[in-house]
Order: structure tokens, then C-alpha cells, then sequence
């Protein structure tokens, strides 16, 4: 099972809900802010036991905390019912808020994927989050805030759950992805997010990500060679982020080696698949470097795929000839 609670602890939010809940000043709304879709309910149940646990950091044993993860504790309401918050779903939240617990002496409302409520939903429930009923607590869930009114997120205190360590991901999703290596650079490519690395890492698209990207820097030599090996990427029908960023960390794995800081070397497997790759001075390195990560900025502001593709090989052989011995 994905350790979900080790990575929140580690958050700046988990201290502040801690403290705030220490010292009797929970907020009556909270909204927390991650890219990862996979685990956002995870994070927002782990959230709702910190307000409803006897202890002052969930025990995740109590009756409490093993019913709020079955969504069966009566005093913690989940929504939406199917996949976006809907304005019924919103009439129903404010309705429910004015029913008195049944076993408790608050009533906690998680709203997950807020960012799907329409202008309607959100300035519907707008009152219910400014002035809520006695003992009433919001926590709303987003993988990204820009569709929420700036008057919604006015009335509610906002976190956002930062990118993980390599090394704290590893921990949190080690027992169930058993291919160490495979798992390393599966972290290494993703966004920061266990939900991110573990999507790689069950791609099955993956390893041959992986493959394409060693291809391109142990073979690739001519610049007559560029478009065969952009065919070779597009063939593998994958985002190119993804191929990006499994280059991007082989060229680090180089430099690395080129500096001789073997022990930062984070995938033995995919170093020794780049071992025999020829012209790579550091100087060479570093260019392939910096332009990898120019493409990665161009990817993101929706650059044609196959343009970038070719115009990023052009520069890595250019960066092999200008810094030659």
C-alpha cells in the first residue's frame, strides 16, 4: 500500500493543520493544491482525520480513522458523487450543514477536484464557506486553482502540497513498485508527485521510453540521423515530457560521472545502457543539458512535438562538436 501518510507529514500543511488544531484554531475552510490527481482523496481523508482523530496527529488506527478511509464515517461527507462537483452536489453540502453531527462534535465536508465545479457551483457555496454553521469545517481539494473564483479562494485557507524528494518517494511507493531501478527513474522523470512516478512507472511505454532515449545518445552521431531518430520517438506514441525528462536525467548521470560524483548516480541500469556513448565532453554534457531543458520549456507552451523533437537532436550533436577535445 502507497505510504500516502509518511509523504504529507513531511508537508508544511501537516504541521500547520497539527498546530492549528493544538492550539483550538482550525479554519473553518481549507484548500489544498496538488498536481496529483491519483492521490488528492488520499490527502484530503488523511487531512480530515487531523480534524477528528482523539490524538493531536492521526493514529490511523482509531474507529475513526479507519472509517473515514471506507468514506463510513457519518460525521465526514465526501463529494462529488460521481466525477465533478456539481451544483447539486454543492445544494447538497449546504443543506447537510445545518444537520448536527451524529457522533461527533464537528461535521467535516471534503470536496475533492474542486477545480470541476462550474461559476454556478462555486458562487453557490460561496456563503456556506464565509459563514458556515457552528462546528462546520470545508476542506476542498484541487489539482490546480486556476479555475476557482478569486472569491472562493478568498474565503478559504490555502496550502499547496510542494514536489517530493527523490528519496522520500522512493520510501512512500518502494513496497509496491518492487523494480528498484525501474522505480528510480520513474521518480526521477515525473513531477514530484507519487501519483506521477508510479503512473511511469505502469506505463507500459515506459521501458521503451527509456530505450529510445539511450538510443539517441549512444547512436545518434550525423545530423542525416535526426529525422530517423525522431521517427524512432514519435513511434513510441508517449508524451514527450516524458522522453524529455528520461534524457534530461541520463545527461545528469553523465555529468555526474564526468565529475566524478558516481555516488549521485541515481539509476545504475540506465547509466550502463549510456556507457558507450562517444563525444560527451562535460562541455558537451552541459549543452545537452540546458537544451534538453529548453525543449522541456517549449513542450510546455505547446511547441509542435516533432519540431522540437528535431530541433533538440540538432543541438545536442551541435554541442558534441563545438566542445570537442
Amino acid at each position: 500500500m502507497i505510504d500516502i501518510p509518511s509523504l504529507f507529514k513531511t508537508t508544511g500543511e501537516f504541521k500547520a493543520l497539527c498546530s492549528d488544531k493544538k492550539k483550538g484554531v482550525l479554519s473553518h475552510a481549507y484548500l489544498t493544491v496538488t498536481p496529483d490527481g491519483r492521490f488528492l482523496d488520499e490527502y484530503l481523508k488523511y487531512i480530515a482525520k487531523i480534524f477528528v482523530c482523539e490524538e493531536d496527529e492521526p493514529c490511523l488506527r482509531c474507529r475513526k480513522c479507519r472509517l473515514i478511509d471506507r468514506n463510513a464515517y457519518a460525521d465526514v461527507r465526501f463529494f462529488p458523487k460521481d466525477d465533478a462537483v456539481k451544483t447539486e452536489d454543492v445544494t447538497a453540502i449546504i443543506e447537510e450543514s445545518f444537520i448536527k453531527p451524529v457522533e461527533d462534535d464537528k461535521k467535516v465536508f471534503i470536496i475533492s477536484h474542486a477545480e470541476t465545479m462550474s461559476d454556478i457551483a462555486q458562487n453557490k457555496l460561496l456563503k456556506t464557506l464565509e459563514e458556515p454553521p457552528a462546528n462546520v469545517y470545508m476542506i476542498l481539494g484541487a489539482t490546480g486553482e486556476f479555475p476557482l473564483l478569486s472569491t472562493l479562494k478568498s474565503r478559504v485557507k490555502k496550502f499547496e502540497i510542494p514536489a517530493f524528494s527523490d528519496r522520500a518517494l522512493f520510501s512512500a511507493l518502494k513496497d509496491d513498485c518492487p523494480d528498484a531501478e525501474k522505480l528510480r527513474i520513474a521518480i526521477a522523470a515525473g513531477d514530484g508527485t507519487a501519483g506521477g512516478a508510479l503512473n511511469l512507472y505502469n506505463d507500459e511505454e515506459f521501458a521503451e521510453i527509456t530505450e529510445v532515449a539511450t538510443d539517441v545518445i549512444v547512436n545518434m552521431k550525423k545530423s542525416t540521423e535526426i529525422l530517423a531518430f525522431s521517427n524512432k520517438v514519435a513511434a513510441t506514441r508517449c508524451d514527450l515530457k516524458e522522453f524529455l525528462s528520461v534524457l534530461l536525467i541520463a545527461f545528469r548521470e553523465m555529468l555526474c560521472k564526468s565529475e566524478g560524483r558516481a555516488d549521485l548516480i541515481r539509476s545504475e541500469k540506465l547509466f550502463d545502457g549510456i556507457k558507450g556513448a562517444e563525444g560527451f565532453t562535460r562541455g558537451a554534457i552541459m549543452h545537452a543539458i540546458d537544451k534538453t531543458n529548453e525543449a522541456l520549456t517549449r513542450k510546455k507552451y505547446n511547441g509542435n512535438d516533432q519540431m522540437i523533437t528535431e530541433w533538440l537532436f540538432f543541438q545536442i550533436l551541435e554541442g558534441k562538436y563545438k566542445w570537442q577535445k
